[in-house]
């Protein structure tokens, strides 16, 4: 897939199943450049909604789904420990008196959720916790990257701009 300013993404996709509903789910890790890699999951049984990154599948079982995708991420750091990694947490859709999606609150209630299994999961000496709130998009930048000065933070959020064609601004 290329992206807006025609650098060439590599999207590996993974499926794991779930063991409490026994759902299928599929991860999309995109690969850019500088070893960065974007994290995107949905339910199988809603891949061709465009909105199957928001759709709820009501089973309660985020812990598990979240803890799924960390071990996929887990995978990619073990082949290179200069790994980063990035999640936009999808916004919240629920249903009009017509039955259509409409949305409810851009992405804050499973921003925070993802932040707090992140900080959680991984301690700062690995990776930089960083992000930006008001578009609900969460980072963890590898410290041994950032340390040594072959990426930066404005550099993130200058790429992020250009890519996306949007105003990114990425605090830690």
């Amino acid at each position: 897939m290329r992206s807006k300013d025609n650098s060439l993404r590599i999207i590996d996709l993974w499926t794991f199943r779930s063991t409490k509903s026994n759902k299928r789910y599929i991860v999309e890790v995109e690969g850019f450049e500088d070893e960065f890699y974007g994290i995107k999951f949905y339910w199988k049984g809603v891949e061709k909604s465009k909105d199957r990154y928001s759709l709820l599948t009501n089973d309660y079982e985020p812990r598990i789904i979240i803890r799924s995708c960390v071990e996929v991420m887990l995978e990619y750091y073990r082949k290179n420990p200069l790994v980063s990694f990035g999640f936009v947490a999808a916004r919240d859709l629920e249903k009009d008196l017509k039955g259509r999606n409409i949305d409810i609150e851009y992405g804050s209630r499973r921003f925070r959720f993802y932040q707090r299994m992140m900080i959680n999961l991984f301690g700062p000496e690995t990776f930089l916790q960083a992000s930006d709130t008001t578009n609900t998009i969460y980072l963890m930048i590898n410290m041994k990257q950032l340390s040594s000065g072959v990426i930066t933070i404005k550099d993130i959020e200058s790429k992020l701009n250009k890519t996306y064609n949007g105003e990114y601004i990425i605090s830690n």
